[in-house]
């Protein structure tokens, strides 16, 4: 992977108020940019590898996982998600402990009740919904995730959720990120964030994808 950055040598020689050197401005930039391309790859990439007219490309999380079910349109209720904590259980020596979704899906998964009721202090004035970890039988503080790339509108048919055990997923770097400069020919400085990575993935059955829910 590799973003640029260019900055022209009148910019960095300007006063300004904001930052106090355009270059390094554009670098942190661009090391957010690539950031999230790196992101958007890990949880979405198809593997690509060994054709000579095709860039590589890793694996990521959604093609690396086996349990993998689509619903058609089903809209998520709890006892769903349950049924997918258990999924993983009965297939490895393991259970999720992150669960990553849209944030429809997030908001959906914050209005289950797990058979309990709130109960609020109206003095307090504050109305709380929010759900960051879920406990189940098969899956024990279960992290919940707001993620932008498990589903994209227009590219995917409703909304996905994501469950995975991460002690079984890393990022496996042949370079890390680094800053290589280009050579001076212009007026100009600049230079490539550029890194090597793949997902590594110790056990295809140590997550799941339900894709397709309302």
């Amino acid at each position: 992977m590799k973003q640029g950055f260019k900055v022209s040598d009148t910019e960095r020689d300007v006063n300004t108020a904001s930052f106090n050197d355009r270059y390094a401005y554009e670098q942190t930039k661009a090391l957010r940019l690539i950031k999230n391309d790196m992101e958007y790859a890990l949880m979405r990439g198809s593997l690509a590898s060994g054709q000579t007219n095709v860039a590589r490309l890793l694996r990521g999380v959604k093609a690396s996982l086996s349990l993998i079910t689509a619903q058609s349109g089903v809209s998520m209720t709890e006892a769903m998600l349950n049924d997918y904590l258990q999924l993983v259980w009965d297939n490895t020596a393991t259970q999720v402990n992150a669960v990553y979704c849209p944030m429809y899906m997030k908001r959906k998964i914050s209005g289950f009740t797990a058979g309990s009721t709130k109960n609020i202090n109206a003095a307090d004035k504050r109305l709380i919904n929010s759900v960051d970890v879920y406990e189940a039988d098969a899956a024990s503080l279960v992290k919940l995730f707001a993620h932008r790339y498990v589903s994209i509108t227009g590219t995917d048919t409703n909304y996905g959720v994501v469950g995975l055990d991460e002690d079984k997923f890393r990022t496996a770097y042949l370079r890390k990120p680094k800053v290589v400069e280009s050579a001076k020919v212009g007026d100009w400085t600049g230079g490539n964030i550029i890194t090597e990575l793949t997902l590594e993935n110790l056990h295809y059955n140590a997550g799941f994808w339900s894709d397709a829910h309302l």
